[in-house]
């Protein structure tokens, strides 16, 4: 039972279906037992024919033990059908084993005991058990232990040879193991074949129970849509009766207003009549409510009348329509129902109509052959692919079920054509190649004209009698209801010149004309300037021209829906913030979380109020001004806090100029005293110099001088640092540009040790200045130099420093340090020359050596620049003014003192190259 219940159907009871398997194989088990009795008492008597080959001498005695096992064997057999005994049919199924084992186990004993070949017979009980009775597992064990133990126990008794024994209970063992086990797979199978019979049945039921429930609702669907066509005519054949005198009207025909909201009604009330109508022939062909109706009338007749109303519609589309009839079409009548072939026709031409683009052409033809009223339309439209041709007659399918979809319509003109056409006893053939046209063949037997319709009966050649008001209400509404307004790409609203002003700009992107129309005239009433576009892709394009102060979208567009439309425009940082209104008429929760998830601001549901779309609309565009409004305030107030913040970072620094002031004066008073005393030891030995021998005398006095000038240098720096902080006044005479960069070399000769550095200064290149100030800014910025060039050692190039110095055709002198040094990032260039802005590490200077550099050489009025690029080269460019281009008055104004409380002066920083 647990192997097969493997082969169990998902979804039902195991217990249960292995009960109701038992009871089945209990009831064939019956069965079985009936006919393994008969054949065995059949097979146990015949066996006496063998004992007279066998044992001659013992077949009289064989006989009467084989009639005592068939009399026993008919007794089971008769028991089998008394219903009372029927309830043991297990034991009775044993006994029909059990007799002839035990009748062969007796002949056994009787004739050469475990060597008799009568012990075959065992073999045969074991396997025709099985076979015969469809036991189960269990039930062949037992037989085959029974068969075994039997023949084990005569063997036994009559002391056979253990290797005939051996030998014989092999086969015995053998055949019995392949019994159960055979027996074990056939149930198992059997099993499997009832579960999956059982679900089949289920599922049968099921299928039947579904098929009862479809038709019903098949039927409540026909009777539906029967009843709410009906419905729905009466009302729309009130609306558009009077509507039609309405047009009539003068005062109406003389307000252009007024007419355009009149022919806006009319147009759509007849498209809708049209869907009404379709719907209902559909609903009657399924029912076989639509009687035929055959008349007597020229196919050629007919046909120009179709075209002739088919051809406005096909001017308004620039398609070039015509219409074409044989010789027979034209002279011979036909007894068909016009109104079917007219219903064929006009949905087969406005259909190709509507997928032929301008410019296109649409062909329609009439001709009888033989007993066949053919008719064809052909276009030369987008044509169709192979895979859809298969389904363009199934109802409310369509080529393009997208959203984005360009041409509009349900889906059932095709069906019902198909319908028509088979309530006809016609057929319809397709041919369409993608990209090229589509052609319709209708073959319709011609039906033989009754005696009772005379000739003298068939219309004139201008047509059929003039039908009743409601059937020339249906005629307008199948030949314009369906017709697709041309997309004119020149035809569009005058678009706005320029950016938003005081007037709120409305973008509508809807590819219906009519609501398009409506929409502009509702919002331009609300003093709104609006922008139409036809689809989602103009709809883009326009919003990312114009920037609306909101935009009403529909969901379904062709080129781009209005779903996708809303995540571009939110991708798009002009456009994050416009509110957009979603015109749907799907009122589902997942289309509008959908929605919402795109960025969607608010919902219109078809249909919708004038009411509602103007409270929507004003709330919207009323929170896009305030909203605009506050965004004002917020870059007013951010701008105010950032100056604000600017102010406290020039009063702190301008705090840490002031102590620095203060600190450097105490720190210049003590430098100064020193400074001093070594000024005046170095006068004292220089009065030994004569007493030196002559050999020593030089290089003393060039140490001396060395000394000399390195103590008056640090003497001229304190004087510059007192002058920094207290105003001194300054010396300013003409100084050699390359005494100065030799000076500063010199003093930085440990410094440069190491590095390639590079000298070429023009001769006689002097500038108007202060020496020891000049010395100060070049030892500072070779120095600076010097330590970045480090990082062309790490790179492995060759570190090098080099000054030039030119007169520039301007007359002006430039001084250029340039090294091949780490660099300095854009974000730091901007910054060097601020006071205590360094990026060293803590310890390794204050960050004031660029800043005094850039007031000496603004003190020079002169300008420095610099160009750099991280990881390659660093290069100081000093730009001095003529020698004499500083006149006394400037000396006079250099001696003012500099105030150093005041925050630091505007960097004269004019980078001659700008790099990322």
């Amino acid at each position: 039972m647990e192997a097969a219940a493997k082969s169990e159907p998902e979804g039902l009871d195991q217990k249960l279906l292995w009960r109701r398997f038992q009871d089945e194989e209990s009831e064939v088990r019956l069965v079985n037992a009936r006919r393994g009795a008969f054949l065995a008492m059949i097979f146990i008597l015949s066996g006496s024919a063998m004992d007279a080959i066998a044992y001659p001498a013992k077949v009289g005695y064989f006989f009467y033990l084989r009639a005592a096992c068939s009399c026993f064997l008919g007794g089971v057999f008769a028991l089998l059908y008394w219903r009372p005994a029927q309830k043991m049919n297990w034991v009775l199924g044993h006994l029909v084993a059990l007799f002839p084992t035990l009748t062969i186990l007796w002949m056994i004993l009787e004739t050469a005991g475990g060597v008799s070949p009568y012990y075959a017979g065992l073999n045969l009980v074991m396997v025709g058990a099985c076979l015969l009775l469809r036991w189960r597992f269990a039930d062949a064990v037992i037989n085959a232990l029974l068969c075994i133990g039997g023949y084990l126990a005569v063997a036994l008794a009559t002391n056979t040879p253990i290797e005939t024994v051996a030998t014989s209970f092999f086969f015995l063992f053998v055949t019995g193991t392949f019994a159960c086990v055979g027996m074990f797979f056939y149930n198992r199978l059997r099993f499997s074949e009832f579960c999956l019979r059982t679900e089949v049945e289920a599922q049968q039921r099921n299928i039947a129970a579904s098929h009862r429930k479809l038709q019903a609702l098949d039927e409540a669907k026909t009777r539906f849509f029967a009843n709410i066509s009906h419905e729905l005519r009466t009302p729309l054949t009130l609306i558009l009766a009077p509507v039609e005198k309405l047009k009539q009207n003068d005062s109406i025909r003389r307000d252009p207003k007024l007419l355009d909201y009149v022919t806006s009604l009319e147009d759509n009330g007849l498209r809708l009549l049209r869907l009404i109508n379709d719907l209902l022939d559909l609903v009657k062909l399924d029912t076989g409510e639509l009687k035929p109706n055959p008349e007597l009338f020229r196919p050629a007749t007919f046909l120009d009348g179709l075209g002739r109303n088919l051809r406005p519609m096909a001017e308004r589309q620039k398609i070039s329509l015509d219409w074409h009839s044989n010789d027979a079409a034209k002279e011979m009548d036909v007894f068909l129902d016009r109104d079917r072939l007219e219903k064929i026709m006009l949905n087969l031409a406005v259909n190709a109509l509507k997928f032929t683009p301008p410019d296109g052409r649409v062909d329609l033809f009439a001709e009888t052959e033989g007993h066949e009223l053919i008719l064809s339309v052909k276009d030369t439209g987008q044509g169709m692919r192979d895979d859809q041709v298969a389904f363009v007659f199934e109802r409310f399918w369509q080529a393009d079920t997208s959203m984005k979809r360009k041409h509009q319509g349900v889906g059932i003109g095709l069906a019902l054509v198909k319908s028509l056409v088979d309530s006809m006893g016609g057929q319809i053939d397709l041919s369409s190649v993608y990209g090229s046209g589509t052609s319709f063949v209708i073959r319709i037997p011609l039906e033989e004209v009754p005696h009772e319709v005379r000739s003298e009966d068939a219309p004139a050649e201008g047509g059929s009698t003039l039908p009743d008001a409601i059937e020339a209400l249906n005629q307008r509404a199948r030949l314009h209801g369906a017709a697709t307004e041309p997309v004119d790409p020149g035809s569009r609203a005058d678009l706005p010149t320029g950016a938003p002003g005081t007037v709120e700009r409305v973008l509508i992107a809807e590819d219906e004309r009519g609501l398009r129309w409506f929409l502009r005239g509702e919002l331009e009433e609300m003093g709104c300037e609006v922008i139409e576009a036809r689809d989602g892709l103009e709809a883009w394009e326009l919003a990312r021209q114009y920037m609306p102060n909101l935009m009403i979208v529909d969901y379904m567009m062709p080129e781009m829906d209005g779903i996708a439309l809303t995540r571009k425009l939110r991708e798009h940082s002009g456009m994050a913030q416009c509110p957009i209104v979603l015109v749907t008429a799907r009122a589902d929760d997942t289309t509008r979380i959908e929605a919402l998830t795109s960025g969607v601001t608010d919902f219109l549901t078809k249909p919708f109020t004038v009411s509602e779309l103007r409270v929507r609309i004003r709330n919207l565009l009323d929170g896009q001004r305030y909203q605009a409004e506050l965004d004002v305030r917020n870059r007013e107030l951010a701008e105010a806090l950032e100056e604000i913040r600017e102010n406290e970072a020039r009063l702190v620094q301008a705090e840490k100029l002031s102590s620095l002031g203060r600190m450097s004066a105490g720190i210049v008073h003590e430098v100064n005293n020193p400074l001093n005393y070594a000024k005046t030891a170095i006068h004292t030995l220089k009065m030994y110099s004569d007493d030196l021998p002559q050999e020593e005398r030089e290089d003393y006095d060039e140490t001396l001088g060395d000394i000399e000038e390195g103590v008056g240098r640090v003497i001229q720096i304190v004087s510059d640092l007192r002058a920094f902080t207290k105003g001194e006044t300054q010396i300013y005479e003409e100084v050699d540009l390359a005494n100065v960069v030799e000076s500063a070399r010199r003093l930085l000769s440990h410094d440069l040790q190491g590095i390639t550095f590079h000298s070429s200064v023009e001769e006689d290149l002097k500038v108007t200045g202060n020496d020891n100030q000049l010395c100060q800014v070049l030892v500072n910025l070779i120095q600076n130099a010097a330590q970045a060039v480090a990082a062309a050692k790490e790179r492995g190039d060759t570190p090098e420093i080099t000054v030039t110095g030119q007169r520039t055709p301007a007359d002006n002198i430039l001084l250029v340090i340039r090294d091949n040094g780490c660099g300095i990032s854009r974000e730091d260039r901007e910054k060097i020359f601020d006071p205590f802005f360094t990026k060293r590490q803590v310890g390794e200077g204050m960050g004031l050596g660029l800043s005094i550099c850039h007031r000496i050489i603004d003190a020079h009025r002169a300008h420095i620049e610099v160009d750099s690029e991280p990881d390659a080269f660093t290069q100081f460019s000093i730009h001095f003014p003529p020698s004499d281009h500083i006149s006394e008055d400037d000396e006079d104004d250099d001696d003012d003192e500099i105030d150093i409380h005041s925050p630091p002066p505007p960097r004269f920083l004019e980078e001659a190259t700008t790099k990322p």
